[in-house]
């Protein structure tokens, strides 16, 4: 992305619209630099667009921007949906993607593979302890730990996350640049120094508003194959983000916890409406039926050729025939089933009967 394209989406995310509203002006005008241009006129006729909206792009059309200093260095970057080849498959399946993505650090093809880990802010000793068993375990299975970065069972699962040198994710309800909660900056530095990602959808500078949150529980709905609730209360964004993930067809897990603790309340109630009881790491695999290879911990994967690359994006949980997986890549069967031969010995792929290949975390 040149610095021009990169001022112009930043002028454009500035505007504050929901994500529909900015998927709607870039499919009508191609890219920020066309909704900056087209005529009050021309932005009248995209649906759902106010006079307010108008007046706002045309406003900022004019105004300067400059380019914060993690986006200058290159160890952030922003992300933009259907051209970033880093743009996080998961979040495909919502009804409304958000169009970029900041990111500080990086995003990695098997960060698609991950448990969203949610609760409360103020947990008790034994959701912390509960919190750190799962992640770690998780951890060494392969799974990347996504959370959100605010205080208790989220900090607690992305410092077990990092402890256990595994990967972990933090999605923020403010804007890279306005990192919330405070106290929690050095960890966010640690993710992003450590071959991990701070992400946000949000402007820059946003701040931690209240009605960030809830919207920001989509994505960590979206990202995960299933949400791990580990202590909440009845009422609660843990719960949201459980339903939500409901909703978007993802595995929901609940930790049940003492009848009078009113943190478990929540926990409680999910398991009612057919969430999966879980007690520990391994309840979770079995459920998603993941297959894993034990090896020497790595925060990277082991130097792949074009075509092992291609296949390992298309492998997934299910098993794949290797003629589908071959056509979805564009390789010749047999060669397909030669690099798979390959990533089964590098232990990335486990073959299954009748011709089908899964992926190994």
């Amino acid at each position: 992305m040149s610095r021009e394209e990169l001022i112009a989406w930043l002028r454009l995310l500035s505007l504050e619209f929901s994500a529909n509203k900015l998927r709607a002006l870039l499919a009508r005008f191609g890219d920020p630099d066309g909704v900056f241009s087209a005529s009050a006129a021309a932005l009248r006729e995209v649906a759902g667009l106010r006079e307010a909206d108008v007046a706002a792009i045309e406003r900022i059309a004019h105004e300067s921007v400059e380019i914060p200093l993690l986006l200058e260095t290159g160890e952030a970057q922003l992300l933009i949906a259907g051209v970033s080849d880093d743009y996080p498959r998961p979040l495909e399946v919502l009804p409304d993607p958000p169009p970029a993505l900041f990111v500080w650090g990086a995003l990695q093809e098997r960060d698609r593979f991950a448990i969203s880990v949610v609760g409360t802010r103020k947990p008790s000793a034994y959701g912390r302890m509960v919190a750190e068993r799962f992640t770690r375990d998780l951890c060494e299975a392969g799974l990347t730990i996504v959370s959100g970065g605010a205080s208790g069972i989220d900090t607690v699962a992305h410092r077990a996350a990092l402890e256990a040198e595994g990967r972990t994710v933090a999605i923020l309800g403010s804007g890279l640049g306005n990192l919330y909660p405070a106290e929690n900056r050095a960890l966010f530095r640690r993710i992003a120094e450590s071959g991990g990602a701070v992400v946000s959808e949000y402007p820059w500078d946003a701040a931690p508003d209240a009605w960030r949150f809830p919207v920001r529980n989509r994505l960590l709905a979206a990202w995960g194959l299933g949400t791990l609730v580990v202590e909440a209360p009845a009422a609660s964004g843990a719960l949201i983000t459980a339903r939500l993930a409901d909703e978007y067809g993802r595995e929901v897990f609940a930790v049940p916890g003492s009848i009078d603790n009113p943190k478990s309340k929540g926990c409680h109630t999910l398991i009612k409406e057919n969430a999966a009881l879980v007690d520990s790491a391994e309840d979770i695999l079995s459920f998603l039926s993941i297959q894993t290879e034990p090896r020497e911990r790595t925060t990277s994967l082991p130097m792949l050729t074009e075509a092992q690359e291609k296949l390992l994006g298309a492998l997934d949980l299910e098993p794949r025939h290797v003629d589908a997986l071959a056509r979805q890549v564009g390789l010749p069967v047999h060669t397909a089933q030669a690099e798979l031969t390959m990533l089964e010995m590098q232990g990335l792929a486990r073959r299954m009967p009748g011709g089908a290949f899964v992926r190994v975390l």
